[in-house]
């Protein structure tokens, strides 16, 4: 058990930063305070903070030293952490995703199949209806870090990391899932593959996919999943109805 009266703790890092951390676990409940708070922030519209990061379980702000003094900023956190509740957020948006299963676009699915017990039509139908929650972006840009895999489908990570897997796949880890923004190199379990370009350097923002949206990723055929590619990601996007 912890001791949720120490959250959240919020420790000064360094001259220009400071991170808030919640309860040391992987939930949905502690991640949704996280994302509160970072929207309760944003809000304020301070322009000596240059950046808000949010994690599964933390944020960390960096600021401007030299415009901005720590004791001032402290005192702002503690103000939007004292008046959340009375917050407005953003409604959630879901981002549908079309992808084919197996094949040359999901080199794990048989794997997975074997790993589980279930079948490869089982494990299709049990991923594409699944909603994922995107707690936070990180690692590569605009990677979406998934979770709520169902429990009997989790498997771990492969032994060896594939030296490059493509852009779009669709693939999971234990809990947590992803669509892979890049070619990158991955240890995830990869069981299909969408076409919808998910990072455009191009555009500001990079990436539609944000912190606090949901991914499905409905299984199609390949023909259907390339024509959904060539439309654009803005075609997949709706006002999430969950929650």
């Amino acid at each position: 058990m912890h001791d949720n009266s120490r959250y959240p703790e919020i420790l000064p890092v360094g001259e220009d930063s400071v991170l808030i951390q919640y309860e040391p676990e992987i939930s949905r409940e502690v991640n949704i305070r996280v994302l509160n708070l970072t929207h309760g922030l944003r809000q304020r519209g301070e322009s000596s903070i240059k950046e808000i990061v949010p994690a599964y379980r933390s944020l960390m702000i960096y600021f401007d030293p030299f415009s901005l003094e720590l004791s001032r900023l402290l005192a702002m956190v503690n103000d939007t952490l004292s008046s959340l509740d009375h917050i407005t957020l953003p409604k959630p948006r879901l981002f549908r995703l079309p992808t084919v299963y197996g094949g040359e676009f999901g080199p794990d699915l048989e794997s997975v199949s074997q790993k589980t017990g279930l079948s490869s039509n089982e494990i299709v139908s049990i991923f594409s209806a699944t909603i994922f929650p995107v707690y936070f972006l990180g690692f590569l840009c605009g990677l979406a870090y998934l979770g709520g895999v169902p429990a009997k489908m989790q498997v771990p990570r492969l032994k060896s990391p594939r030296p490059k897997v493509p852009a779009g796949s669709v693939g999971f880890a234990g809990p947590q899932a992803n669509v892979l923004p890049i070619t990158t190199p991955s240890g995830f379990n990869y069981i299909g593959r969408t076409f919808v370009t998910l990072y455009d350097p191009q555009k500001f923002p990079p990436t539609m996919i944000q912190a606090g949206d949901y991914v499905q990723c409905p299984a199609v055929s390949e023909d259907i999943a390339r024509r959904a590619g060539e439309k654009g990601i803005e075609e997949c996007l709706e006002i999430y109805k969950g929650d």
